[in-house]
């Protein structure tokens, strides 16, 4: 009997296709697989059957240290990144990753913008296009946050199975192509349906550029560059009814649709040339190419799949929903965030009630009343280094050198103090016209700076805690948040109707008061929570390992 025989599996196994039949399982991916794919008749760890190579028993014997857990035989083929490799985007350049975070915060800065600027062309465009009903042209803004979400259910999933590049250029490609479509549209129906589906291509933006900032910053300062970049999917909602108005009543709605087309693509041409930046599939291309040009098949990666591309696109694509409704602590910020995110959308219904149908202000007058909530998303920049102070304060984990995930819970407390304290302030200073504008104007800085800590520590945390799979636990979070905000666009303007803007605002307030604890049980509890699930768990082990 040949040496190498010695060493062929079972038949059930034997029958594999012959590179399957080499693939390394860490113990992060089996668990991982074993959640999230249907069961297959994969070779366990470490079984697979040996053609004809030179190895000797002694190869596959573990390593007596326990230090590594892979036998020497298959060690000495891993394909991985080596320190300073310029291959791993984390060794990219300061400059050029700074620059790659800019241009992110940019993009999403622009099509933010669009998703909202909307809102001040529709008395222009509901005379244009013959729509009487007053709450018909709302769909523009619901359906576009229906959009966001049904994309981020396709996005996010597909870019931890084909990587980000693809994602961004297939996404981004359909946005600028529809914009057009909108701007030159002869009914109200082309309006729908080109938002629509435009905000499925554009949700690429939303949901995976978390993913890849997170894979090319270090830990340290990964809170900082979450931070620049959530300057712009924070502020491109408000600064369209704040800079939109203008453009309305200088080139008329329809130019709404160009000047995003043009500031979109700036971002969009240069996003595209950023190389992949996904660590599995860096890997596995790299692994597949060792495999090709040394003509050896024994060349492998942490992260390659035997599991058929189809198989792997359906688990992809319904990875966000098994952790959003398995994972309590993804449940818990899904939750929490949503309601906090789509109030503030909510603010883009009653802002223009309140200054333009009340107060009696201009289109383009009346979208400066976002300013203070601008400035209070603005500080939250500015004031960085400061927050990184607190949350670094916290004791370390001696395995990490890095606080607990937990640490950045603490921002997201006093944000949660600020923000019904701002939204209170607004309700009772608004109206009213006796009392001064200035005054509610305000009251959107503390309103703005507690939104702002919400959404980007509680995303960072969400991103933290994932790993990996950072990119569909945050696609969840889109979801949530992104139907819950189309929903109350949809009823905002028959509640404020029904409730007079003043008392409405207060019941917002009051709701805002009412979660204000949570996030408080979350920082004294959550490392516990946390612990009890065996995939965050793993996961961890996961990061442990690449940091090694």
């Amino acid at each position: 009997m040949r040496r190498s025989q010695r060493f062929a599996p079972q038949d059930q196994y034997s029958r594999l296709p012959r590179l399957s039949r080499l693939s390394y399982y860490p113990v992060a991916n089996e668990y991982i697989d074993g959640l999230f794919n249907e069961k297959t008749t994969l070779p366990p760890r470490w079984s697979f059957y040996v053609p004809d190579f030179d190895f000797d028993v002694k190869d596959f014997e573990e390593n007596p240290d326990g230090e590594e857990d892979e036998p020497k035989a298959l060690k000495a083929f891993r394909v991985d990144f080596y320190d300073g490799d310029p291959a791993d985007p984390k060794n990219w350049s300061v400059a050029y990753r700074v620059f790659v975070v800019g241009m992110f915060a940019f993009t999403t800065l622009a099509t933010g913008i669009y998703s909202t600027a909307y809102s001040s062309g529709i008395p222009q465009m509901s005379d244009e296009l013959h729509v009487t009903n007053a709450s018909l042209p709302l769909l523009g803004i619901s359906l576009y946050l229906v959009g966001l979400a049904l994309g981020a259910l396709i996005m996010a999933p597909l870019s931890e199975t084909f990587g980000r590049r693809p994602m961004y250029i297939g996404g981004l490609s359909v946005f600028l192509a529809l914009i057009p479509l909108a701007a030159l549209a002869t009914d109200f129906t082309m309006v729908i349906i080109a938002r629509f589906l435009g905000a499925v291509a554009g949700s690429v933006m939303l949901s995976n550029v978390g993913g890849s900032i997170i894979d090319i910053t270090s830990p340290k300062y990964l809170p900082l560059a979450i931070s620049v970049y959530s300057f712009g999917p924070l502020n491109g909602p408000v600064l369209g009814p704040l800079t939109g108005g203008f453009i309305v009543e200088a080139w008329g709605w329809r130019s709404l649709n160009w000047v995003s087309l043009i500031s979109t693509a700036v971002g969009a041409l240069f996003i595209m040339t950023i190389p992949e930046t996904y660590r599995p599939t860096l890997l596995r291309n790299m692994a597949e190419r060792k495999r090709r040009e040394e003509e050896d098949i024994r060349y492998w990666s942490d992260f390659d799949d035997t599991v058929p591309l189809f198989r792997r696109i359906r688990t992809a694509i319904s990875r966000p929903f098994i952790l959003s409704f398995t994972e309590p602590v993804l449940l818990f910020w899904n939750v929490y965030i949503s309601v906090i995110y789509a109030i503030v959308q909510l603010a883009y219904v009653a802002f223009p009630i309140i200054y333009r149908d009340e107060r009696g202000w201009s289109t383009a007058i009346s979208g400066l009343a976002f300013i203070g909530v601008f400035v209070g998303i603005a500080l939250v920049l500015f004031t960085e280094p400061l927050l990184r102070k607190l949350v670094n304060g916290h004791p370390k984990n001696p395995e990490t050198g890095q606080p607990e995930p937990e640490a950045t819970v603490l921002l997201i407390c006093i944000g949660a103090v600020l923000e019904p304290v701002g939204q209170l302030s607004f309700a009772l200073t608004s109206l009213p016209v006796e009392i001064p504008y200035y005054w509610s104007i305000l009251s959107g800085v503390p309103f703005g700076y507690g939104f702002g800590l919400v959404f980007i520590y509680g995303t960072s945390y969400i991103s933290k805690v994932f790993g990996m799979y950072a990119t569909s636990a945050s696609a969840g979070n889109l979801v949530f948040r992104s139907i819950l905000g189309a929903v109350l666009v949809l009823v905002g303007k028959s509640m404020y109707a029904a409730l007079t803007p003043r008392i409405a605002g207060i019941a917002v307030g009051v709701a805002e008061a009412v979660l204000m604890p949570v996030p408080f049980i979350f920082y004294k509890w959550g490392k516990q929570i946390r612990q009890k699930s065996k995939l965050i768990r793993t996961l961890e082990e996961q990061a442990k390992k690449v940091a090694k």
